[in-house]
């Protein structure tokens, strides 16, 4: 699948969300403030988780410098994605999610549950798939000890320390 089909995959599911807070009202108005600070702290969650995973893929996902963006050609195990498989994926989950609480509406805070199960699936029937066809077995052992996702503050940290203060790229 094509880097700009992925990118229409994930603005269909915000522009969802926006469609659905138009045409819902705010049913309990005193939960709205309690939403909208979830869902900013969710956005900001999802921005870091894929600002740490970009940069990690970049400096360590390629056996040769590319001036240009490609998809990584060797299984990254350090830093964010030596304790789970899919940061950025998940980010832009957790960036959904957060701009459905923001808008401050129960109804679409709910609605959030179909882009993270949409998002889930495509993680393990699309994602997954086309790795494990372009990395083969090297990518099969990484997902046997990873989890997809890992929320641990431990892990955040181990991500940004490869992303921000390593100072080489590592090539292979």
């Amino acid at each position: 699948m094509e880097f700009f089909l992925k990118l229409l995959f994930w603005l269909i599911l915000a522009i969802s969300i926006y469609f659905v807070k138009i045409s819902t009202p705010i049913i309990y108005p005193n939960a709205s403030q309690i939403l909208e600070s979830m869902g900013w702290f969710l956005i900001i969650y999802g921005l870091t988780l894929n600002i740490i995973a970009g940069r990690t893929l970049r400096k360590l996902g390629h056996r040769k410098p590319s001036k240009k963006f490609s998809q990584p050609d060797r299984v990254v195990s350090e830093g964010i994605f030596s304790c789970m498989r899919h940061p950025a994926i998940f980010g832009i989950i957790f960036i959904l999610i957060g701009l459905s609480f923001t808008t401050g509406k129960i109804i679409v805070a709910l609605y959030s549950a179909i882009p993270l199960a949409v998002g889930e699936y495509f993680i393990m029937a699309i994602e997954e798939k086309q790795t494990i066809i372009r990395l083969k077995d090297e990518y099969c052992e990484f997902l046997k000890k990873r989890p997809p996702f890992n929320p641990s503050i431990k892990c955040l940290v181990e991500g940004i320390k490869a992303a921000f203060f390593t100072k080489k790229d590592r090539f292979s």
